[in-house]
């Protein structure tokens, strides 16, 4: 595991540890028993595992090598089953046991969030997915946020250090406080593309003052190279996929057809699907155009465009509740044990690789 995650130091020390599980251990030391346990973390609903990088960092610096050899995982980015197996660790009591809250809630949050980029991923229907979530959790966990919206599908975030984690460049180049601040588009545009470094794509957020369409023509007929334009469409305004429509046909009657769009916004799988929904309207929608020169049929000029470029989405993603996982104690020292409603012993998992601590 090469990366190197934002660990809280109290973390590492075993202190956000549940009281009740702390004082089991205390409890078993002081009657001098310390067995050697296997612990199987399970999820109750389906989703995409991403976490095993902060997990193992964590184990690096407690659990023996000795033990090592028994820690596997699914990798990030895998889905998984209801009541599927994503980690399994043998170690003592003693050792481990000061770390299962944090473990658990490594893969249980960062999961979700997986679970959630997959989710708004599946619903555009190809077209990439960009995590702008950022602002909506606290900064400590930001970049392992931004990080599992990578490994659920998204193509881009937004947050530096989520960036960094996941080896990409930080999506976004104009906040829309540049367009408040300069009091008219044509001019944020202006400082955009002469202050923004050279390497990074240009693309200037209409509709934040002005009507979308209106500005999108300033734009382009004053900056005609510009990589794309990025709707940021007040919700307050209605129907955004309808003014994606609206600029990307006027875009077009200007010859500015190579213009991308994107947009962004509080976007769902459903809302995200309601776009899809416009764009396959809008593809079709002319109907075939004879040719009444050679009498053939033409096809849609639409049909293998796609409406819009990239999806931004706000909160969804960030706001996304944990995948329900829970850490059970399926071996000691040697023997099947189990809860109520549940097998003893391991359950059968052959998607589990041993973990990595390189």
């Amino acid at each position: 595991m090469a990366k190197e995650f934002d660990i809280l130091q109290k973390v590492l020390l075993g202190e956000t540890s549940e009281a009740s599980i702390k004082r089991t251990r205390d409890i078993l030391k002081k009657q001098g028993i310390n067995p050697e346990v296997t612990i199987e973390f399970i999820s109750r609903e389906e989703g995409v595992f991403s976490g095993i990088g902060e997990v193992a960092q964590l184990l690096t610096r407690n659990l023996p090598e000795a033990f090592r050899d028994d820690v596997w995982a699914l990798n990030d980015g895998d889905v998984f089953q209801k009541n599927e197996v994503l980690l399994r660790i043998s170690s003592t009591y003693a050792i481990i046991s000061q770390f299962i809250t944090a473990i658990n809630g490594f893969i249980s949050s960062s999961s979700g969030w997986a679970t959630a980029a997959k989710k708004c991923v599946d619903a555009a229907d190809g077209i990439p997915v960009v995590n702008f979530g950022a602002s909506q959790i606290h900064p400590n966990v930001v970049g392992i946020m931004d990080y599992s919206s990578i490994q659920g599908g998204a193509k881009g975030c937004s947050s530096l250090v989520g960036a960094d984690l996941s080896d990409l460049t930080a999506a976004g180049s104009m906040d829309e406080s540049l367009v408040l601040l300069s009091g008219d588009v044509v001019e944020a545009a202006e400082a955009l593309v002469s202050n923004l470094e050279s390497e990074l794509p240009k693309v200037v957020s209409i509709g934040i003052i002005g009507d979308e369409t209106e500005e999108a023509k300033k734009i382009v007929e004053n900056f005609p190279s510009i990589r794309g334009l990025k709707i940021e469409t007040p919700p307050e305004r209605g129907d955004s996929g309808y003014i994606i429509k609206e600029v990307r046909e006027r875009l077009d009657q200007l010859g500015f057809s190579n213009t991308q769009l994107s947009i962004s916004g509080d976007f769902n799988p459903k809302s995200i699907s309601q776009i899809i929904d416009i764009e396959k309207e809008w593809q079709n929608e002319t109907s075939i155009i004879p040719n009444s020169e050679e009498g053939d049929n033409q096809m849609p000029p639409n049909l293998n465009r796609r409406i819009v470029q990239v999806i931004g989405i706000d909160r969804y993603i960030a706001c996304h509740k944990p995948i329900s996982v829970s850490p059970h104690v399926k071996i000691i020292d040697g023997n099947p044990v189990a809860k109520r409603g549940q097998i003893p012993g391991l359950i059968s998992s052959h998607r589990l690789l041993k973990v990595d601590f390189e």
